[in-house]
């Protein structure tokens, strides 16, 4: 009878479901319009009912988990009638194939309220509905029907990446969202709420430590990476069947027990592997967290996600912790504790209870401009007795305690300071101790003293340093404060401050306006806090004016602030340009660059006006992009560049960051055609010497080595502001220094051990020993063998020299003592070349291989070394070499074509940027540009020419390596 009857209404459902897909394939063919170019159809809607689709997610990773664990894809309804609704015989298809149906069976849809649907490909269960299909992430349709067959809605979802939901927004449009929100409203959070902390519930993950060796020892005494929970709700919530994870595969990772987290409470779990349960106050789960980045998921009984965190790499000791709303790494752990000040004392201090011997991390400085400009530490003896600290260790990595150690017979007597050079020197030299590291301003490490056996007896989590300030203790009080007066060897007598006030918020931020234009600007701080700002350039003060409301701008200004707070540093100087009417179309940025008027024009202390000092001032730079979008904004140093071209009217400027100032990077990948996420430095230069001539010369003629090994600097076009005026059109350039070199060879972390050397033989940094070395060898050998190639071939990377040879030669540069050469002895030792600075290049018809080739040297007044270039070319092998890849270079990049080509494709980017430019410096360049576009037009016939006589080149040679150009040059009859 059992079997009967279920025959009988699997038949009846069997046929009640082909009813409908016949109705529904009929009704659906006619609703299906076109929709545009790409062939796809959209569904018209052909029925009005309150219930409509609100929400989709087609690529769940951690929006929601089922009581089995699965992570489906989901489709929510939204009932948004004033009566509850029976779903009964409504469907829903997908894919855009009416055999593709699912049918909902019994479910009722309250007023007002929401139902979800588990897109799995599996069967309903109970009260839960699930499809028998699943959703595409990179887009399909999807259309609800209503008992009848009538499409009700549908809508057609975009390619969706990981837990993005596609929602209708509060005026029903459907917008890409980082916040699903499975059976609630949707747009309740953002997509920072979203993607890092409490997005449905009270409870949120407040920290984590996922490298922890010194915090919050479990009952054990041992220290694990914890999760840190906090209840922000006034009332208690049980944590029973929760889930807390690490892997968004697997949310049902570790199950809570029976566990209430009351009012306002904090909870640590330890994320041990250990999975212990039983004690509630000490709870273990089953994993561990990787301290090179990882997800922290907490999800609720119901399945739905309660937080999730993207947590970055952290360092030994270090926390991840939510203050104000916001993620940071560089405040101390207070595990268990609320995230504040006084409770990162408390948690950092609790480390002395081990502390017998008394003595005690004193102060640091970790960026000093005193002292050598070297870091270091000050341990002070609290207690009565003498310690002798043989075979303790000092460290930057509480993973590392030992990671330096004092030598034999060390003591501090009680009362005594003793002083630590962070030099990374490691050993004792002229009295003095050199730990084997350094310390970085950055902070977001613990420094520690610790035992012979490990044991770290005191510590202090270092945040963020600032140049000649530095972090120390207070007599009489618990934690660290920051300090202005340095006090090495002797008691933190300065006043001590707690942090450092933050730069205020904007309510209309700096950026390119038109006339027009009205700007209402609020801006506001911190409670407690003071703002002061200034409108004529000069730097903000607690005598500016003070910021009591609004500010209403409708030309060009400057806004300067800073904010005061008492007990805590002045933050760092800010600034806002509001820009009209700029002429920029054709230019990559505009850049905004204003300093004190006093640190440029003073007779005493302005660096335009004492044009021959190497003085550096404080200015602050903005850079927008050609879409008017704000791309860097932040305090930095300025000083003037080059050496001649000090002297001309529109002057070169380093733009450069650094600690003292604010952030010592430019966070943004300033040149397009570099794949570095952030640089140390750029320039602002105006061509140089070239400035009333072509203003193209450098930029184009250092372009033509594109695809060569040489370093050569990028550029982007620019127009710079000076203190709101117009100042002059540019380029942006890379600097060449110790950073930019090792981003160029991937060597970054090195960059004080490489050797960089200018001129012929002016060490920069590091040692010119092997060059000088390489020098007098080919002076005194013969450099014909092949002995001889792989000797040079050892200390020079050939290739690389042969391509910084070939452009010098054919730009017939005469400032060749513009030279910059690096090598790395952790590499390969080889030293390489940099080309830089070619204005005076394509300037006067020079016959340079000839005068590369004679002794003596060559360039301007002969002062530069070209013993290196004649020996090598004495050598079978490298001539060859070099003749071979500068006859490829004539066939192609040297070019007359090409090279006109590119100066003419310079010309018609900054063409509409030029009027303003001659306006500004009274030049004209039209003779300038005319020079050049000639020189390139007559330059690879003279220079065939002058091959053929300074190497006494046969036509066979000729042929052999310049019979391509050759061809070419005779084709275009130049």
């Amino acid at each position: 009878m059992s079997r009967s009857k279920k025959k009988k209404k699997g038949g009846t459902a069997g046929a009640w479901s082909l009813m409908i897909l016949t109705v529904a394939l009929v009704l659906l063919l006619s609703a299906l319009v076109p929709s545009g170019a790409d062939g796809r159809f959209s569904v018209k809607v052909t029925a009005e009912s309150p219930v409509r689709i609100s929400e989709i997610v087609a690529a769940n990773t951690s929006s929601l988990m089922l009581t089995d664990g699965t992570l489906p894809d989901w489709i929510e309804l939204e009932n948004t009638g004033e009566e509850d609704i029976s779903l009964a015989g409504y469907a829903l298809m997908c894919n855009d194939n009416p055999t593709d149906v699912y049918r909902i069976q019994s479910a009722v849809i309250p007023a007002g309220g929401y139902i979800l649907i588990y897109a799995d490909g599996g069967s309903d269960r109970g009260s839960e509905l699930h499809a028998p299909f699943r959703l595409s992430a990179s887009g399909e349709t999807v259309v609800l029907m209503n008992a009848a067959g009538a499409v009700i809605d549908s809508v057609h979802t975009p390619e969706m990446i990981d837990d993005q939901a596609y929602s209708r927004d509060a005026s029903g449009e459907w917008t890409v969202s980082l916040a699903p929100s499975p059976g609630g409203k949707n747009g309740v959070e953002t997509i920072s709420e979203r993607s890092q902390n409490a997005m449905s519930g009270a409870v949120a993950v407040t920290e984590v430590m996922s490298a922890n060796a010194s915090y919050c020892p479990d009952e054990n005494g041992e220290c694990h990476d914890y999760v840190e929970l906090t209840n922000t709700s006034d009332e208690e919530v049980s944590l029973k069947g929760w889930y807390l994870s690490d892997d968004r595969s697997n949310l049902a990772q570790w199950k809570f027990p029976d566990v209430t987290l009351a009012a306002g409470g904090t909870m640590v779990v330890y994320c041990s592997g250990y999975d212990r349960t039983e004690d509630v106050g000490r709870l273990h789960a089953n994993f561990r967290l990787g301290s090179d980045g990882t997800d922290v998921v907490l999800t609720q009984s119901d399945g739905q996600t309660a937080a999730l965190v993207a947590v970055p790499a952290l360092e030994t000791d270090q926390a991840y912790s939510l203050m104000e709303g916001e993620w940071t790494k560089e405040f101390a752990p207070t595990p268990g504790m609320e995230n504040s000040w006084e409770n990162a004392v408390r948690a950092s201090e609790s480390i002395r209870e081990k502390n017998s011997e008394n003595v005690l991390i004193s102060e640091l400085c970790a960026s000093t401009t005193q002292m050598n400009g070297t870091d270091w530490i000050e341990l002070y003896n609290a207690g009565s007795e003498a310690v002798d600290l043989s075979g303790y260790g000092l460290t930057d990595n509480a993973a590392r305690p030992r990671k330096w150690q004092f030598p034999t017979g060390t003591v501090i007597q009680p009362g005594e300071y003793l002083g630590v050079l962070c030099s990374g020197l490691d050993g004792v030299s002229g009295g003095q101790y050199h730990t084997n590291f350094k310390l970085s301003a950055e902070g977001g490490y613990t420094v520690a003293l610790s035992r012979p056996d490990g044991t770290i007896i005191d510590r202090t989590f270092v945040p963020r340093q600032y140049e000649d300030v530095t972090y120390g203790r207070v007599e009489g009080s618990d934690g660290f404060y920051y300090f202005t007066l340095q006090t090495p060897l002797a008691k933190n007598d300065g006043t001590p401050y707690l942090g450092r006030a933050s730069q205020p918020k904007y309510s209309v931020e700096g950026g390119l306006y038109t006339t027009g234009d009205v700007l209402t600007v609020e801006m506001t701080s911190a409670p407690g806090t003071r703002i002061y700002y200034t409108l004529d350039n000069t730097d903000p003060t607690e005598a500016s004016t003070p910021y009591t409301g609004p500010i209403t701008i409708a030309g060009t200004t400057i806004l300067r602030t800073r904010v005061y707070e008492d007990n805590c540093l002045p933050s760092f100087m800010d600034t806002q340009s509001y820009l009209y009417d700029v002429n920029h179309a054709g230019s990559d940025y505009v850049v905004s660059l204003v300093s004190d008027p006093n640190n440029l024009f003073s007779q005493e202390s302005g660096i335009i006006t004492n044009y021959k000092e190497e003085w550096e001032r404080e200015a602050h730079v903005e850079l927008f992009d050609e879409n008017g979008r704000c791309v860097i904004s932040q305090e930095c140093g300025i000083s003037l560049h080059g050496q001649d071209s000090r002297k001309l009217p529109v002057k070169c400027f380093n733009v450069i960051a650094r600690t003292r100032y604010g952030e010592n990077r430019f966070a943004y990948p300033i040149f397009s055609e570099r794949d570095y996420p952030e640089y140390q430095a750029f320039l602002l230069r105006a061509s140089g010497e070239d400035y009333d001539m072509s203003f193209m010369r450098d930029t184009v003629l250092s372009s033509l080595m594109a695809d060569s090994s040489v370093m050569y600097q990028k550029y982007e076009i620019a127009v710079v502001y000076m203190n709101g005026e117009y100042y002059t059109l540019c380029y942006l350039r890379e600097r060449i220094n110790k950073y930019s070199i090792c981003q160029f060879e991937g060597w970054e972390g090195q960059e004080d051990e490489i050797d960089i050397v200018r001129a012929n033989s002016t060490v920069v940094q590091g040692s010119n020993e092997t060059f000088a070395r390489l020098l007098d060898w080919v002076k005194s050998n013969d450099l014909s063998t092949d002995e001889a190639y792989a000797l040079l071939d050892s200390q020079i990377d050939i290739r690389n020299y042969i391509e910084y040879m070939a452009l010098q030669i054919f730009s017939g540069n005469t400032d060749t003592l513009n030279v910059r050469r690096y090598r790395n002895a952790n590499d390969d030792g080889k030293w390489r070349w940099v080309l830089f600075d070619l204005d005076w290049a394509f300037f006067s018809d020079s016959d340079s291989i000839g005068k590369w080739l004679t002794p003596g040297g060559t360039g301007a007044s002969k002062r530069t070394d070209n013993t290196l270039f004649i020996a090598c070319m004495s050598n079978p092998r490298f001539r060859d070499e070099f003749l071979t890849y500068f006859g490829q270079k004539m066939a192609t990049e040297f070019t007359s074509e090409y090279v006109v080509g590119q100066f003419g494709e310079r010309y018609q980017r900054i063409e509409t940027l030029l009027p303003e430019y001659r306006e500004q410096w009274g030049v004209t360049l039209t003779a300038g540009i005319k020079k050049v576009v000639t020189y390139a037009q007559e330059r690879p016939t003279k220079l065939l020419g002058y091959f053929r006589n300074a190497l006494s080149m046969s036509n066979a040679d000729m042929e052999k390596y310049f019979g391509d150009a050759i061809a070419i040059i005779q084709q275009s009859g130049t």
